[in-house]
């Protein structure tokens, strides 16, 4: 019997936890030019690892970082006077009003306006949005822009009524010219001072794969891609001619346990989607881009109304940023694939302004290597030990076995 009880004691043994350090990796940062806010934009293999991920110096000590895209400077609601609601003499709907900054701000002291608008009208209908404002000491200027704004709403799951603005005045101008139907009354505005630095610009441009899906009066495809992104817009291009239309967007529900969009068909989840596609040669107009808020996921299900035709469908992928102090010269790591460090703070509570972030050039990734300073992760011994588990019962019953066969043996 001392050769089984020796084999039990291993076998406890093994089933102790144990720290797995395979998966541990460190990746060396560039270093910043300059002391001060450095920004960091995460690749594809760092932000498939987001968010168990931590910054350290080259001793190992844990840096302190924000998120850009989530908002380092959060979001802050303006307060506005002189407020004119209207129309113009053409009978379009308009809206002139001066920005009230709070202490100590001035213009610019978030990147972006966003612009809310209370309007009424009767469905369906869309409006472009001219924008004017007026620089210090000047007259009005029309905003010009690569993609024209618009508001609308066209009778299905509501309509758009929100847009962005970049801040580089204190007095606005807004007028809503219809485009389809009777233009909307403007009952109310509201402003809301924020960072939005990905407008209208994708880290990566990605092709999905196009499966047709189901019968019905509205054509269906799944868009799939070989992983998970984190995806904010698409380029629908349209097969001429096709006047606006309002494209749906759904996220397949994911299975229990797992990542959004890789489970089994379900009821897809709606996507919040801004903007309108069209596609006229006859008049040199066509628009493609929508947008929504960040999803991670790995298909999506677009849908057209019906006599829409698809030509293309391009997805844009906007990644994580981190944002932390950074000194000159100094060395700074990324380290993924283990438990996260925390530094302790809040890099928020700091009254600092955005500008300082986006006047720096950002710091690249380098290539993945060992992590000395990493946290390994503890592994429960039955995770281990299963696979081989069943060949260690069946050993033991041989064991058994045999100890019986030569007991009986020796009392016969």
């Amino acid at each position: 019997m001392r050769g089984l009880t020796v084999f039990a004691l291993l076998a406890l043994l093994a089933c102790a936890p144990s720290p797995d350090r395979g998966g541990l990796q460190r990746r060396a940062l560039t270093p910043a030019a300059a002391s001060g806010w450095a920004r960091l934009p995460l690749d594809g293999p760092a932000q498939r690892a987001w968010p168990e991920l931590w910054l350290s110096d080259a001793e190992g000590v844990a840096i302190p970082f924000e998120v850009e895209r989530e908002g380092l400077w959060q979001p802050r609601a303006l307060d506005l006077e002189h407020v004119l609601l209207g129309r113009d003499p053409a009978g379009k709907a308009t809206a002139e009003f001066t920005l009230r900054f709070p202490e100590g701000w001035q213009v610019r002291e978030r990147e972006h306006l966003r612009v809310d608008l209370d309007l009424e009208g009767k469905a369906p209908w869309v409006c472009r949005v001219e924008v004017q404002r007026r620089l210090e000491g000047g007259a009005f200027l029309s905003l010009e822009r690569d993609a024209p704004l618009h508001v609308f709403d066209l009778g299905e799951a509501g309509g758009r009524r929100s847009f962005y603005l970049p801040w580089d005045a204190r007095t606005y101008r807004l007028t809503l010219a219809p485009t389809q139907g009777e233009g909307p009354r403007l009952k109310g505005i509201a402003l809301t001072a924020c960072t939005r630095p990905e407008e209208l610009r994708a880290d990566e441009v990605l092709t999905p794969r196009l499966e047709p899906k189901g019968d019905g009066p509205r054509a269906v495809w799944l868009l799939r891609l070989e992983a998970p992104e984190r995806i904010v817009g698409a380029d629908v291009v349209l097969k001429p001619p096709v006047a606006p239309v309002l494209p749906e967007l759904r996220v397949p529900a994911p299975p229990r346990g797992g990542s959004p969009g890789s489970g089994p068909d379900a009821t897809p989840a709606l996507l919040p989607v801004q903007g309108l596609v069209w596609n006229l040669p006859a008049l040199g107009s066509r628009s493609t881009r929508l947008a929504w808020g960040p999803i991670v996921t790995d298909r999506l299900e677009l849908s057209l109304p019906e006599g829409a035709r698809l030509d293309e469908v391009k997805l844009l992928v906007r990644r994580e940023v981190l944002i932390f102090p950074a000194e000159a010269g100094r060395a700074y790591y990324l380290h993924t694939g283990g438990l996260v460090k925390h530094a302790p703070g809040s890099l928020g509570a700091l009254p600092a302004s955005s500008r300082t972030v986006y006047a720096t050039d950002p710091l690249k990734l380098g290539a993945a290597g060992a992590d000395p300073n990493g946290l390994p992760r503890v592994v429960p011994g039955a995770e281990r030990t299963r696979p081989w588990l069943p060949w260690a019962a069946a050993l033991v019953v041989v064991l058994l076995g045999f100890y019986a066969f030569r007991l009986l043996g020796k009392e016969a």
